[in-house]
C-alpha cells in the first residue's frame, strides 16, 4: 500500500486520501467508483472528519467502506469501518461490504434516507449503531452515523425512535440515562440547593442550639451574648451542654428570608436557556445501542420502507408515546367519580402478508385503502389512534360505553366481508375491545394494559 497522493490500493481499488482536494479526484478518476477508502495523513482532525462526512452524505458514497490510517474522534471511528490495517484485512472487509451492498436497490437508496440508514447496518453484519459522548453538544450524546449519513439534516435521536417505533430497529445496549431541561431539551444543567421556603440559593449549613429550660432551637450565633452563652428567647444562662442545652444536628439557614430548615430543595438550572426546573419536573432521556431488526433486512432487501398499514395513519394518529400518555390519563379519570366510560380497540389484520403474497402488492394496498377509508368513515373526531410495532391499530374511543363499542366493533368484522377476492380470498380482520372502568385493574398503567389487550 502506498502512502503518496491519491493512489490506487492493490486490486480493489482503495482509494488512499490525503486531503479534501482529492475527494473530487476520487469520485471523477474516469474508473468509476472506487470500492472503498483509506483516509490517512489528513492536515488535520477537522480535515478527516470533514472528508468522513462528505463521503458519508453523498447518494454515490454513503455506503462505500471507510478506513481511517491517522488517529481519529470517537465520531469519526463510529462512522467509519475501522483503522486501516493490512492490505489483506481491508480488501477482505471491503469485499464483504461490497457482496452484501448488491442485495440492496442502489436507487433506492438515493430516495430514502431510512432505507441508506438500514443498508449501512445491513452490509455491516452485526454493526450497532452506538451513541457517542459529545460534551459541546445540546443533548450530551450523539450518533455520529445517522448525523454523517442525514448530512446533518436530521435530529439523529428523534430520527432512531421513529426506525424503532416502525420495527425496523431493535434496542441493545443502554449506553446512558439522562436528565434534561423541560423546555429546551439541553443536559447541561447546574443542580443547586434551595430554600424551600424562598427560593434563595444564599443558604448556609450553621450549628444550632437546643435550650432545655423554654425548648426553643435556634442558630449557634443567636445565643452567644457578651463571649458567654445565653437563650435569647427565654434569658436563661447556659452553662453546661447535657444539663442546660444541647446540639442537635446542624440546620440551614437562609440569608434572604432567615428561615431555618433541616434539609434544602434541589434546584436545576439549565446553562443553555437559564430555566429554572425542579429535579422531578426534568425531562429524561435514554442512550442506548441499536441493531437492524429482521423487519429491517425485509425492507433491505426489498428495497421499500413504505408498509401496507401506513394507510391507517390518516385515523386521526399519533405516534404510541403520547397515545401511552393520553390512555394513562384516561385510566385515572376512570378512578375518579363520576366515572366518564372509555373504550380501547384493538384491530389487527393476522393474515395480511399471506394476501401480499396472493394477490400482490398493489391490490393488498387497494384493499387496505378500502378498509381504511370504511374505518374512517365509522370513528369520530375526537377518536385516536396509533400502530404497535406488530402492524396492530389501536383505536382509544373516549366517552364510549360498551354499547357504542360493541356496535363500533360490528361495524369493524363486517370490513371482512367487503374485502373478499374472487377467487374467495379475504383479508381477516380481528377485533378486541375493552370497556373502562368495567375492565379496569388496579395498578395497570397503559403499558401493562395494551400488553393485556394484545394477550
Amino acid at each position: 500500500m502506498k502512502d503518496q497522493g491519491s493512489e490506487h490500493v492493490s486490486e480493489m481499488n482503495l482509494f488512499f486520501l490525503t486531503g479534501p482536494g482529492d475527494l473530487p479526484a476520487a469520485l471523477s478518476s474516469g474508473e468509476g467508483l472506487p470500492d472503498g477508502f483509506i483516509l490517512g495523513r489528513c492536515g488535520s482532525g477537522s480535515e478527516c472528519g470533514h472528508m468522513l462526512r462528505e463521503l458519508r452524505k453523498g447518494d454515490e458514497t454513503a455506503l462505500l467502506p471507510v478506513f481511517l490510517k491517522d488517529f481519529s474522534s470517537d465520531r469519526e471511528q463510529e462512522a467509519a469501518d475501522g483503522p486501516a490495517r493490512t492490505r489483506d484485512e481491508m480488501e477482505k472487509l471491503a469485499l464483504k461490504i461490497g457482496n452484501r451492498l448488491r442485495d440492496v436497490d442502489e436507487q433506492a437508496l438515493r430516495k430514502s434516507l431510512d432505507l441508506r440508514l438500514l443498508a449501512f447496518l445491513y452490509s455491516r453484519e452485526g454493526k450497532k449503531l452506538r451513541p457517542v459522548l459529545d460534551p459541546f453538544s445540546r443533548e450530551l450524546y450523539s450518533y455520529p452515523l445517522a448525523d454523517y449519513l442525514s448530512g446533518g439534516l436530521m435530529d439523529s435521536s428523534r430520527w432512531l425512535s421513529e426506525l424503532l417505533e416502525k420495527g425496523y430497529l431493535e434496542e441493545e445496549t443502554l449506553t446512558d440515562r439522562i436528565r434534561a431541561c423541560p423546555k429546551c431539551d439541553g443536559a447541561h444543567l447546574n443542580y443547586v440547593d434551595v430554600c424551600p421556603f424562598c427560593r434563595s440559593m444564599d443558604i448556609r449549613r450553621v450549628p444550632f442550639v437546643h435550650c432545655f429550660t423554654c425548648g426553643r432551637v435556634g442558630p449557634q450565633e443567636a445565643f452567644v451574648r457578651e463571649g458567654s452563652m445565653q437563650c435569647p428567647f427565654c434569658g436563661a444562662r447556659l452553662r453546661h451542654i447535657g444539663s442546660d442545652y444541647d446540639r442537635p444536628m446542624d440546620n440551614y439557614l437562609c440569608t434572604s428570608c432567615s428561615q431555618t430548615f433541616a434539609e434544602p430543595d434541589v434546584s436545576c438550572r439549565c446553562f443553555l436557556c437559564g430555566t429554572w426546573s425542579p429535579v422531578d419536573g426534568l425531562s429524561v432521556r435514554s442512550f442506548r445501542e441499536y441493531s437492524l431488526s429482521d423487519k429491517g433486512i425485509i425492507a433491505v432487501r426489498s428495497g421499500n420502507t413504505d408498509d401496507l398499514y401506513s394507510v391507517f395513519d390518516a385515523l386521526n394518529y399519533t405516534k404510541p408515546e403520547p397515545f401511552r400518555y393520553i390512555l394513562d390519563w384516561q385510566l385515572q379519570l376512570s378512578e375518579r367519580p363520576p366515572a366518564e366510560p372509555f373504550s380501547l380497540m384493538v384491530i389487527s389484520f393476522p393474515n395480511a402478508e399471506k394476501v401480499r403474497e396472493t394477490v400482490g402488492r398493489k391490490k393488498v394496498t387497494e384493499i387496505m385503502e378500502s378498509v381504511a377509508k370504511r374505518l374512517r368513515e365509522n370513528i369520530r373526531k375526537t377518536d385516536i389512534s396509533t400502530r404497535t410495532a406488530e402492524n396492530d391499530l389501536l383505536l382509544l374511543l373516549p366517552k364510549t360505553g360498551e354499547k357504542g363499542c360493541t356496535v363500533l366493533a360490528s361495524k369493524v368484522r363486517a370490513l371482512e366481508k367487503e374485502t373478499r377476492q374472487p377467487d374467495g380470498l379475504v383479508l381477516e380482520i380481528s377485533v378486541k375491545t375493552m370497556v373502562f372502568p368495567r375492565d379496569r385493574v388496579e395498578g395497570e398503567d397503559a403499558v401493562l394494559l395494551m400488553e393485556r389487550l394484545k394477550g
